[in-house]
């Protein structure tokens, strides 16, 4: 073998250790976040924070960054609050009020729990208006039953018992772990058979057509900034260019028991509603990247920036003594890490501003602080894994 080829190999061999140096690094700063994340996450001394973690996603960030642009009003969507309605006479009239606007459907955020013997005429009235609007959508509730260990279930709580009204359940997803509302159901089985949510049946048939398929399971709501236009129910004909040919949804805007918290914070359930609407109607849900690629992405993230900090130490040791002090200071590899990392978060959120892909990046970014403390360990093993071998070749 001549000098060269005995070079070239050297230098594959160089850069193959360099490779792996940098890939182990990178895994070791993820088991040391992994470690810390564990203790914060199980000890009782941490456990508002990881309450606050476990209710927290990197779309959150992304929705609170837009947000600070100016929210376009939608011209899909109309809200009639009818918090202040007395009664179902009252409710009923309003309802008619927006048929006779010609929106193109209408969904009513009202579940109405049984009749109301003092008041027999807003019964008759709701039983009316329902026959009468074949566009308008009324909401039900699903109550559980039962549960067999493994499935819930579920029974129809509804007004209605008449097949001829269009009806679509407004029951949000059960979440376990937090509060915050991400996501709304397109269908769900009810003995047995898919029906329809109150978000699906309107987007439906405000676009005469089938918007999503209906299937059980939830969608991801585009929550970018977005204003709706909010009809008082006194003034339905006044504001009738907001209602002709729109989806006019009828719930209440400030009732305290239909408050969501939702990324774009505390909002009443009609709006939440709109939000979904739209999303299905746009088709720009929110696309999450699959776990094992933003692993991936992350563990490649990390190898990239040990590499981009190796380049760096070296260029600082070539620099004179003073700028050498200077630009290896904690302080300035502090700014340099900051606005590397800053670099990928705008990346990240370019994808989610233009593409609506949300791609986690903060496993990799929290890494990212490990890497002095991962590079040390290396370090160490390497030292007494190097002391071992020397040991064993000696006693040889």
């Amino acid at each position: 073998m001549d000098i060269e080829q005995k070079e070239k190999k050297g230098w594959l061999s160089q850069v193959g250790e360099n490779l792996v140096r940098r890939c182990i690094v990178a895994a070791l700063a993820f088991i040391i976040m992994g470690l810390y994340a564990m203790m914060a996450l199980n000890l009782k001394l941490f456990n508002p924070i990881s309450k606050a973690f476990a209710d927290y996603s990197i779309t959150d960030f992304y929705y609170d960054v837009s947000g600070h642009n100016e929210a376009d009003t939608s011209n899909i969507v109309t809200i009639v609050d009818m918090t202040e309605l007395p009664n179902r006479a009252a409710l009923a009239m309003v309802l008619d009020q927006i048929a006779e606007c010609k929106p193109k459907a209408i969904g009513v955020d009202v579940v109405f729990e049984g009749l109301k013997e003092e008041f027999p005429e807003g019964d008759t009235l709701i039983f009316e208006v329902a026959h009468s609007q074949p566009k308008t959508v009324f909401s039900y509730k699903m109550i559980d039953d039962s549960w067999d260990g493994t499935t819930y279930h579920q029974t129809k709580r509804s007004f209605f018992a008449d097949s001829l009204i269009t009806q679509g359940f407004t029951n949000m997803p059960r979440n376990i772990y937090g509060g915050m509302k991400r996501q709304l159901s397109v269908g769900t089985r009810l003995n047995g058979k898919l029906v329809p949510s109150l978000i699906k049946a309107v987007a439906d048939e405000y676009a005469g057509e089938e918007t999503v398929p209906l299937e059980d399971r939830n969608v991801r709501i585009n929550f970018k900034p977005r204003a709706y236009a909010v009809v008082p129910p006194d003034s339905v004909y006044e504001y009738r260019h907001l209602i002709e040919d729109r989806i006019v949804l009828y719930g209440a805007m400030t009732e305290e028991a239909d408050m969501h918290y939702t990324p774009m914070g505390k909002i009443a359930g009609v709006k939440l509603l709109a939000y979904a609407i739209e999303t299905l109607l746009k088709h720009n849900e929110i696309k999450e990247v699959p776990m094992w690629v933003t692993w991936l992405l992350n563990f490649l993230l990390m190898v990239m920036t040990i590499l981009v900090f190796d380049y760096y130490d070296r260029w600082v040791a070539k620099r004179g003594p003073l700028a050498k002090v200077l630009w290896g200071s904690l302080i300035i590899k502090g700014f340099v890490r900051f606005f590397w990392m800053a670099v990928f978060m705008w990346l990240a959120f370019l994808l989610f501003s233009l593409f609506d892909i949300s791609l986690n990046m903060a496993y990799g970014l929290a890494a990212v602080a490990f890497m002095v403390t991962a590079n040390n360990l290396y370090s160490v093993l390497a030292k007494y894994f190097e002391d071992k071998k020397q040991r064993k070749n000696s006693a040889l």
